[in-house]
């Protein structure tokens, strides 16, 4: 069956799990390198060089189309790639727990694992301290509110009463 005669799903999913599928397909089974921090920005020279490597590697039989069995034999080795890196992560996270090394996680070592109450337990006085600007001990609705308006407002550069896509990317590229 060519890629012309598959359902508009299997085409959806396939155009989803080609990459992951690729990269699976062309990698060694050792683990790959960690990629750089600073990565290429794509364009579409690139994209469509990675599209054809990808397509190839699902390809099986190199007969320029792809079948639904090569499109189900390359989301099955996806699906088996996310499987393996969450037992390895669930692997490690066990390792780290088991202090013992007996390969078993007693309750001490479990709970060791489990968050801790802060050292000086919450009084409240600082919250306090910046909320309540006319300092009369209490904090009203408009003093609780204000901090988060007032950054808000600063966020709503136009004054239009809603935060756009552009002003929250603004935002994020002053941080």
């Amino acid at each position: 069956m060519s890629i012309r005669h598959l359902p508009l799903a299997a085409l959806v999913i396939a155009g989803l799990a080609t990459p992951a599928a690729a990269a699976i397909a062309a990698a060694p089974a050792a683990p790959a390198p960690a990629k750089p921090a600073t990565a290429a920005v794509p364009n579409r020279a690139s994209v469509m060089t990675s599209m054809a490597t990808n397509f190839k590697a699902i390809d099986t039989n190199g007969d320029g189309t792809l079948s639904a069995a090569e499109l189900q034999a390359a989301e099955a080795k996806v699906q088996q790639n996310r499987i393996n890196a969450i037992r390895q992560r669930v692997e490690g996270e066990f390792t780290k727990l088991d202090t013992n090394k007996d390969g078993q996680l007693s309750k001490a070592e479990f709970m060791a694992a489990a968050p801790v109450s802060a050292r000086t337990p919450p009084n409240g006085s600082k919250l306090l301290t910046d909320l309540d600007k006319n300092k009369d001990g209490k904090v009203t609705l408009d003093e609780y509110r204000a901090p988060i308006l007032a950054r808000f407002d600063a966020l709503d550069t136009n004054h239009d009463g809603v935060i756009s896509d552009a002003e929250r990317k603004a935002a994020a590229a002053r941080k």
